[in-house]
């Protein structure tokens, strides 16, 4: 009876060879579902981001009210915060060029039915009766676009 145990060794060895697959099978599940878990949480999370973002964009509202010019090259915009929240002006664009010199004004935060000066020298020169498009823009990326003639 004993030879008969260690002549058929077969049907061991295809136990032992199922129960390593089903053994490897779930690790890899379960780290194929951690892993999913992880990512679906990221991109959840950065969606919610993107939505806060853009709701507080939706409640953001200014305008720029006034325009002047000391006849050389700075400008210096008022504007008007007549949204639900506050906000502060990142960028200036003339006629589709940024502005880097800014003297006041940029980033200050503006207050709900606040006013704020932003004071800068233009990048383009301004020529008296040419008309320009002056573009600000906040940190939350809304903007306003006036037509100005200098």
């Amino acid at each position: 009876m004993r030879g008969y145990f260690i002549k058929d060794k077969r049907g061991v060895s295809e136990v032992v060879a199922s129960l390593l697959m089903i053994l490897i099978v779930s690790v890899a599940g379960a780290f194929l579902y951690s892993y999913s878990m992880e990512e679906f949480g990221s991109s959840w999370s950065s969606f919610a981001l993107q939505t806060d973002k853009r709701k507080e964009q939706a409640r953001e509202r200014f305008s720029v009210i006034a325009v002047w010019w000391d006849n050389g090259n700075q400008l210096n915009l008022t504007i008007l915060n007549y949204g639900m929240v506050e906000l502060a002006i990142d960028a200036v664009y003339i006629d589709g060029t940024a502005v880097s010199a800014f003297m006041s004004g940029r980033g200050q935060t503006v207050t709900r039915e606040g006013i704020v000066s932003v004071r800068f020298s233009s990048p383009k020169v301004i020529l008296d009766g040419q008309t320009y498009e002056i573009a600000a823009v906040s940190e939350r990326g809304s903007r306003d676009v006036v037509y100005w003639k200098a």
